[in-house]
């Protein structure tokens, strides 16, 4: 055969013809894994050599049955008496040691013979047998394949032993000679070249097959069928292709390109090993193609006559080079040959169709295939299990850390590696740790911590980065970066990064290991700049994060903003900046602090009302470096007038009328009944959305209520709340699960430090203050399975002093917590009122009373009220009425004064005393539980509440009916 280019010419070629990119910083030696001895030659183990196989077989292709014999050529390397072969299946009917009969068994897939044969010594054996081929019993199903038009072997991993008797092991390669008889109509494609067809005269014909270089028994096949032949050549290497006659023309074209790419192979990797290649077609199932020792054995989907399985086709013929010429040597190491044939995919994509398409190749075929198929069980490349030789790990992962050792040595070395692993093993066997001796020797570096995490170790590492610029500095571009592992291998990667800045483009590598790792590169980082980590997807990475400080708040207020961060990095030595630019404007940014901020917050109190801005904050550290600002926030301040007294906003969505799904006229009835005679202006949110901004700010007093349980508008809302707060507004909010939806910035800065605490089941009763009316749960606006209890509730821990505390059943984790908050800002003149449940499901009185109590302490109802409303009247009036067990009384006053609340029997007589003592003007709210003074129930019937105060006496029937 005419061999090709010399190693180094053909690496020079192969550099002109690819386009890649290598990053071009400078590396850190990697930190070295514990080494890993060179593995034991299985052959040297065994004491014995098989140096060739001459198999003669005779398939009886009609009856399904083979009969032959295979005499084998051996070397004994130490004193030999016995010799096992592996045969499953078949019947041996006579075994010869140097010609003579021997005594051999075969039981359990074994035939041992029995030898004395003496070191160094070169014996044969020959052993013959027949019978009915079986398919291996495991996953693969493999062995003598009959079909309708054809008869075919695949023995990869270890079904040779299933059609003819071997030492079936891959350690142990030698040169194989092939006589096949079958039905004359049909060829015999097979290993090596063919020296001759000879008719038999009896229907039968015999093809001569002569092998030159060994090979693993799984390498040896058989194909036959009514082939016909479509011959191509490569200098004087034969190519001999045998298809179905209904496959020729397209075979024509998907086999065209078969000269090129053994021409290109030649040239990247070495001269092409043996002496012919060809591909066989038949239809198989448990493989797409399979890579027989020059001569590939293909599915026939592969022929379309579109070239649409190219890669395919490419990926068997690299097999001639690695795992053919050079195989490992057990199926620990099978990464050797299909990792390698894999990226040679990506090789064959290069030369046809560019770098960046090749590229593109790595990311969708190797990276993310792999990726999703391991999903979240980590898988190692090294020592498979045995139904998983042929799985992902050893392909698709083995490509991918080709292609990350190619980054790490570079281009020259890596491809001087290849031709310099293939030159040194061809014809023999090899381990991984041959390999990576062999990579260390070529780059000088220690490449212990890369095969130990990629091919010894599971896992896929994340990487996390941020980036960070000083002016100042000669290197004023750093890059700090750190892997996350999924499971406990700790990782310690190359990164390539892409820096464009609209003149420059350059390539930077970036290392990152499981602690910050800091990268300093002499690229300015201007605000043009763009940074593309992982640039032509050169690392197998579970995902990327750049790491940027984030403006957790940005609240537009009255002639302000309010900008609050979380502490980045969780450094708590970092101090930042604050950047602002107006919206849509050509102006840059504008840095707003003359020195670096220590705190996690900043007001912004140069902002004009009106004008639309956009915000930033970046870290910086006690050396002067800054990091990348964070992504924008948009604020809008306004002008607050306050010139208005309350505003309800009424969040609940308009539901059917019935029990817990009220309809909007119900809950407008509520809480308009509840507020009078307190003037107010309503803001449907069903009709009007949400209350921008500048509307809050006319409003001294926000009342806010969303009283069902499958919806929270306001999470979209929080920021604008929270301007309106920080800008001196006041707040009652009330609704169900609320509270949850308030992210914990908001909580913190309104709330105060305290947790939530949730009670998902019906537990909640009523609601009791020292200070207020008592709120009682209404089981009339509840479903019957709840028992008159409210479930769905928040409470609070962490309260100095709760506005109410929950009364709940005695189970419930909230029970005795804070129910409704209450919380001043002195600074701002801010009210804070948040309820952990919806009051409209609240008894009317409690509510009411509450409401007028409250709302004329926040607003000053009667200094700044509205002149024209008319005069509090005095009032007495009981709800529900007759009632059952609790009733609620809601008494106003026109002035402060004394106040006693009395219930009478027919007889006059006082039954029960429920309040005496004095009371400013205004609405109050009170209780009766159907109980004396004595805490007895009392007997169903009619009683006399009596009301004394300033202006005289008010008497109201009273029913109770149980």
């Amino acid at each position: 055969m005419k061999l090709r280019p010399a190693l180094l010419a053909a690496l020079a070629l192969a550099l002109a013809v690819c386009a890649w990119a290598e990053p071009t910083a400078a590396r850190k030696p990697w930190v070295a894994a514990p080494s890993r001895g060179f593995e034991a030659r299985a052959d040297s183990l065994t004491g014995f050599d098989v140096q060739s196989y001459d198999l003669t077989l005779n398939i009886n292709h009609a009856a399904q049955q083979i009969s032959g014999n295979v005499l084998a050529t051996v070397l004994a390397e130490q004193n030999l008496t016995s010799i096992p072969y592996n045969l499953v299946g078949l019947s041996v009917s006579e075994v010869l040691v140097n010609g003579e009969p021997a005594a051999f068994t075969h039981t359990g897939g074994i035939i041992n013979i029995s030898l004395n044969i003496p070191a160094g010594q070169t014996f044969s054996t020959q052993v013959f047998y027949s019978g009915t081929p079986q398919l291996s019993p495991n996953v693969y199903h493999i062995g003598m394949i009959f079909n309708t038009n054809t008869v075919f072997t695949i023995s990869d991993p270890d079904a040779a032993r299933y059609w003819w008797p071997c030492y079936d092991h891959p350690w142990d390669k030698a040169i194989v000679h092939l006589r096949v008889t079958l039905r004359s109509d049909w060829k015999v494609a097979a290993n090596g070249i063919r020296e001759s067809i000879v008719d038999n005269g009896d229907g039968t014909s015999t093809t001569f097959w002569t092998g030159s270089h060994p090979m693993t028994t799984y390498l040896v096949c058989v194909t036959c069928g009514p082939y016909v032949e479509i011959n191509q050549s490569f200098g004087d290497l034969p190519i001999q292709n045998f298809v179905m006659q209904n496959q020729y023309n397209n075979a024509l074209v998907d086999l065209a390109n078969l000269p090129d790419m053994i021409d290109w192979f030649s040239q990247i990797f070495g001269p092409y090993p043996f002496e012919k290649y060809g591909n066989a077609v038949v239809a198989m199932s448990t493989y797409g193609a399979m890579e027989h020792q020059t001569m590939t054995t293909l599915g026939n989907y592969i022929i379309t006559g579109t070239g649409a399985y190219e890669l395919t086709i490419a990926h068997e013929l690299a097999h001639q080079w690695f795992g053919d010429a050079v195989s490992f040597l057990d199926f620990n190491d099978v990464w050797l040959s299909e990792g390698f044939a894999t990226y040679s995919e990506h090789l064959w994509t290069d030369k046809t169709e560019g770098w960046q398409a090749a590229c593109d190749y790595v990311a969708s075929s190797y990276h993310q295939y792999y990726l999703n198929w391991e999903g979240s069980n980590p898988q190692t490349i090294y020592d498979p299990d045995f139904n998983s030789y042929f799985a992902p790990p050893s392909y698709e992962k083995a490509a991918s850390v080709l292609h990350m050792l190619r980054l790490k040595l570079g281009n020259a070395q890596f491809f001087q590696l290849l031709q310099s692993w293939f030159d040194t093993y061809k014809h023999g066997n090899a381990v991984t740790a041959e390999f990576q001796a062999m990579a260390q020797n070529i780059s000088g570096q220690d490449l212990g911590q890369f095969f130990s995490q990629w091919i010894y170790s599971a896992g896929i590492p994340a990487l996390e980065y941020s980036v960070w610029n000083n002016p100042a500095s000669d290197s004023p571009l750093k890059i700090i970066a750190k892997t996350i592992s999924n499971t406990s291998t700790p990782f310690h990667i190359e990164v390539p990064f892409r820096f464009n800045n609209g003149v420059l483009s350059d390539s930077l590598l970036v290392e990152a290991t499981p602690e910050w790792t800091v990268n300093n590169f002499w690229n300015e980082l201007s605000p043009t700049a763009v940074l593309t980590p992982n640039h032509n997807n050169w690392t197998l990475l579970r995902g990327i994060t750049e790491l940027k400080p984030v403006l957790a708040e940005c609240l537009p207020s009255n002639s302000s903003v309010l900008l609050a961060w979380d502490p980045f990095l969780d450094n708590g030595s970092l101090d930042y900046n604050l950047y602002r630019r107006t919206l849509g404007g050509p102006e840059e940014w504008l840095l707003l602090n003359p020195e670096p901020v220590s705190g996690l917050s900043y007001t912004d109190l140069s902002a004009q009302n009106g004008v639309s801005y956009q915000y930033a904050v970046a870290a910086v550290d006690p050396a002067g470096w800054i990091s990348i600002m964070s992504e924008p926030l948009p604020a809008t301040p306004v002008t607050f007038s306050f010139a208005q007294n309350l505003l309800v906003v009424d969040e609940t969505r308009d539901g059917n009328g019935a029990n817990i799904n009220p309809d909007d006229a119900m809950v407008d009835a509520f809480y308009d009944t509840a507020l009078s005679p307190i003037a107010f202006t309503q803001w449907d949110v069903g009709v009007l959305g949400l209350p921008p901004l500048g509307a809050l700010g006319e409003y001294k007093l926000v009342l806010w209520h969303a009283d069902d349980f499958s919806q929270n508008q306001l999470i979209d809302h929080l920021n604008t709340l929270g301007g309106y707060l920080i800008g001196g507004g006041k707040v009652i909010l009330s609704g169900w699960k609320t509270a949850s939806i308030l992210s914990e910035s908001f909580l913190n800065r309104f709330g105060g430090n305290i947790s939530l605490i949730y009670d998902n089941s019906p537990s909640l009763i009523s609601a009791q203050s020292n200070s207020y009316t008592d709120i009682t749960i209404d089981p009339d606006k509840l479903v019957p399975a709840w028992n008159g209890m409210l479930p769905y509730i928040y409470t609070f821990s962490g309260v100095a002093n709760p506005l109410y505390t929950a009364n709940m059943l005695p189970s419930a984790q909230g029970n005795g917590a804070c129910a409704a908050l209450r919380r001043d800002d002195q600074a701002t003149g801010s009210v804070f009122i948040l309820f952990g449940f919806p009051l409209y499901f609240a008894q009317f009185p409690g509510v009411s009373a509450f409401l007028q109590e409250i709302i004329p302490e926040l607003i000053d109802i009667t200094a700044a009220g509205d002149p024209g409303a008319p005069a509090l009247e005095t009032g007495l009036e009981i709800w529900p009425n007759p009632f059952r067990e609790t009733a609620g009384l809601r008494v106003s006053l026109p002035d402060k004064g004394p106040l006693r609340l009395s219930v009478f029997n027919l007889r006059g007589q006082v039954v029960r005393h429920i309040f005496q003592g004095e009371k400013n003007s205004g609405v109050h709210g009170f209780e009766f539980d159907g109980r004396d003074e004595r805490g007895n129930p009392l007997a169903n019937g009619i009683y006399f509440l009596r009301m004394e105060h300033a202006g005289g006496i008010l008497t109201r029937k009273i029913s109770l009916v149980k």
